[in-house]
């Protein structure tokens, strides 16, 4: 077990998303052995639904899967646009720079190619999961910030509202 499920932390999830059973069960596996919390998908609509009825930490997915009516650039587009606070991890067997620098732009936050170790898919997931923490934690810290700023505006407003009184003393003359 990991200082993760020792703490009680919840486990983050992942959702697996392939068409080929065997790949889906195996990265699925990978990802539980190391304690994360996952579900799996063998298609791209059923990914949607099932992001759209439930909370994840991660979406990690094949890029050439039957995807009916969009392909796969078009899920990772859906993806990041409905959802911009879940990482996307691309698995697939496609060689391809050109389509890993799509991925890339068009949202992704890694691209790993098949076959892959253990350990690559373990990093890439670990890295993902530790930038949206830290995204989340800027999210929080902004917003905090931000709440500050405008409780002192109101104090000041407040204070610059109401008469002010003279700290000087009065000259007697004398």
């Amino acid at each position: 077990m990991t200082d993760r499920s020792q703490k009680g932390v919840r486990a983050e999830r992942v959702l697996v998303v392939d068409d080929e059973e065997a790949i889906r069960k195996i990265i699925a596996s990978i990802l539980v052995a190391a304690d994360y919390e996952c579900r799996e998908a063998a298609s791209g609509l059923e990914a949607l639904s099932l992001l759209s009825g439930d909370t994840f930490d991660l979406v990690l997915y094949d890029l050439m899967m039957p995807l009916h009516n969009f392909d796969g650039i078009g899920l990772l587009e859906r993806t990041t646009k409905q959802y911009p606070d879940i990482p996307v991890v691309i698995v697939t067997a496609v060689h391809d720079v050109s389509i890993a620098l799509a991925t890339m732009r068009n949202g992704a936050f890694d691209y790993l190619t098949k076959p892959f170790e253990r350990e690559q898919l373990l990093n890439a997931v670990a890295r993902a999961l530790e930038n949206r923490r830290l995204k989340l934690e800027h999210q929080a810290y902004v917003s905090n910030l931000k709440a500050q700023v405008a409780t002192l505006s109101e104090q000041l407003c407040v204070r610059e509202s109401q008469p002010q009184v003279l700290q000087q003393p009065i000259d007697s003359g004398v």
